[in-house]
């Protein structure tokens, strides 16, 4: 019988459930809503159902990609990685300026296959750059060039890794925001029909994302305490939003929050690239307001950081505690749920 989550969605859905039998990916960030997500899919499927995939985001917090294998390692799921790679190319015929992952030229305004090569397109900065624009809440480039697209082109190319009923989950959550309020937690995914999107923790709160990591000794990324964030807030505190896993100049962040990141030394490389595009480009990050204005103490230098060690080398030395423990907790949360699936179906 299949398993059947969030029935007033569901109906919306045409009584979508999810497969027994699936193979599952997890798409991880490494923030905690995505490792929420990731504990709640094994707690529900078990290991040997479950791999994970990544996509690498270079203006991420340095270390994310490691802090990913470290949790994906100690649960025993296989972590899979992807980048952006475009290629921006002029076309020599009618000049259009164009953005491919096909290694062949092809301007589609014209159709001619001779062009000129004018820069690689790996990063959202990368992107940035050859837009000469900011992303912003209407035209999310970044999210669909850098995480979207990345992840179905992988899923394409290892469709063999998939099997017959592959399922996404994604660790969106309700109370985040009004758009993902709406967000149903089954759909088939928009552009790979043969694969379903689940959203196992909708109804968590920010303080359950964090609680789940706590109780498999999973430290969360080190990117939330470099934002300003203590142990209480994390755990005792229930309220919605604080600061982001995401790129540590990301158009989201108020001021105060942009300014708290370019204070820690590992993201000030990002920011140094981050303000010379910008006044490359002449368009700034929010209307009106330049990142440099924002983070005036980034071209000195200054950091919170007292240790020789990196955030990142800390967080990948110490993102799991007590390895051996999580496994079998994992195990017997799993049994728990299928005994109170069991029991639900009896009665």
């Amino acid at each position: 019988m299949s398993l059947s989550l969030f029935p007033e969605y569901e109906r919306q859905e045409r009584q979508l459930t999810l497969p027994e039998d699936p193979t599952i990916v997890v798409s991880i960030s490494g923030g905690k809503d995505s490792v929420a997500a990731l504990l709640a899919t094994l707690e529900t499927y078990g290991s040997q159902h479950v791999l994970a995939h990544h996509q690498v985001i270079l203006e991420d917090w340095p270390g994310t990609p490691e802090y990913c294998q470290e949790v994906c390692d100690v649960l025993g799921v296989p972590l899979y990685l992807s980048q952006a790679h475009y290629y921006g190319r002029e076309c020599r015929h009618c000049t259009k300026r164009y953005l491919s992952s096909d290694p062949e030229p092809h301007c589609r305004a014209c159709g001619c296959r001779d062009a000129k090569l004018i820069m690689m397109v790996t990063s959202i900065l990368d992107l940035v750059e050859w837009r000469r624009m900011w992303p912003s809440p209407a035209v999310r480039f970044c999210t669909s060039y850098c995480k979207r697209d990345v992840f179905n082109a992988w899923a394409r190319h290892n469709r063999h890794l998939l099997g017959t009923t592959p399922v996404v989950v994604l660790g969106e959550r309700w109370r985040e925001s009004p758009g993902r309020s709406r967000l149903p937690a089954l759909r088939s995914r928009p552009s790979l029909e043969w694969m379903l999107e689940w959203r196992p923790i909708l109804d968590y709160r920010r303080i359950d994302a964090f609680r789940a990591s706590r109780a498999y000794n999973i430290e969360p990324h080190y990117c939330y305490k470099a934002q300003g964030m203590t142990d209480e807030d994390l755990y005792e505190v229930d309220r919605e939003g604080g600061p982001r896993m995401s790129c540590v100049m990301c158009f989201y962040k108020p001021a105060h929050e942009l300014h708290a990141s370019a204070r820690v030394e590992v993201a000030q490389p990002i920011f140094a690239r981050a303000v010379t595009v910008e006044r490359t480009i002449g368009h700034t990050l929010k209307a009106g307001q330049s990142l440099e204005s924002m983070i005036p103490s980034w071209s000195r230098g200054e950091s919170h950081e007292q240790s020789d060690e990196s955030p990142a080398d800390v967080a990948c030395k110490a993102s799991i505690s007590r390895q051996p423990e999580s496994v079998p907790l994992l195990e017997h949360n799993q049994a728990r749920r299928q005994d109170k699936s069991t029991s639900g179906r009896e009665t």
